[in-house]
C-alpha cells in the first residue's frame, strides 16, 4: 500500500486510482465521518447502510464496536450505539488479494510479494472492485 495515509474526499473504488499503491492494494482501509442526530427517535430502530463495498467491513459507531457486514444488503444496527447530537463514525474495510495478485503479476518475479502455488489470475486478469463504494446512508426503521 502507499507509504503514507491518503485523505479521500469521496468514496470511490480504488482500482480507479491512477496511484498503483492503491489501485492494487490488498488490506484493511479506515474510513472516518460524523454526522448530527436532533433526537433519537423511541421504537425506532436506526441502520447505517454502506451500498457498495468489496469483502468485509467493521463498524464502530462513537467509539462502540457495532459489528460487521460480509454480504448484501451490507448495512448494521447502530441503535444501540448513537446519541443525540454528534456521531462519530468509523468503518474498517478490507479486500481479498486479488488486485494484489495481478498488480503484482505485472513486477519482475524479485520484485513480487505475493506468493501461492496457484495463482489463475495475470496482468491481464481484470481488477475485482474494492473499498468503500458507497453510498453511505441512515435508514430509519420501525
Amino acid at each position: 500500500g502507499p507509504l503514507n495515509p491518503v485523505i479521500f474526499n469521496e468514496l470511490k473504488d480504488w482500482t480507479t486510482s491512477e496511484n498503483d499503491s492503491i489501485k492494487y492494494y490488498s488490506g484493511t482501509a479506515v474510513y472516518s465521518t460524523s454526522f448530527n442526530l436532533a433526537e433519537l427517535q423511541k421504537n425506532k430502530s436506526l441502520f447505517l447502510s454502506l451500498g457498495k463495498l468489496t469483502s468485509m467491513a467493521k463498524v464502530k459507531i462513537n467509539g462502540k464496536y457495532v459489528g460487521g457486514v460480509w454480504t448484501a444488503p451490507w448495512q448494521i444496527n447502530i441503535t444501540n450505539a448513537v446519541k443525540a447530537g454528534k456521531n462519530e463514525v468509523e468503518i474498517s474495510v478490507v479486500n481479498n488479494w486479488v488486485n494484489k495478485l495481478i498488480g503484482d503479476s505485472k513486477l519482475p518475479e524479485e520484485k513480487r510479494i505475493t506468493w501461492t502455488p496457484v495463482n489463475s489470475y495475470n496482468a491481464q486478469s481484470p481488477l475485482q472492485s474494492s473499498g468503500l463504494i458507497g453510498p453511505v446512508t441512515l435508514q430509519i426503521t420501525k
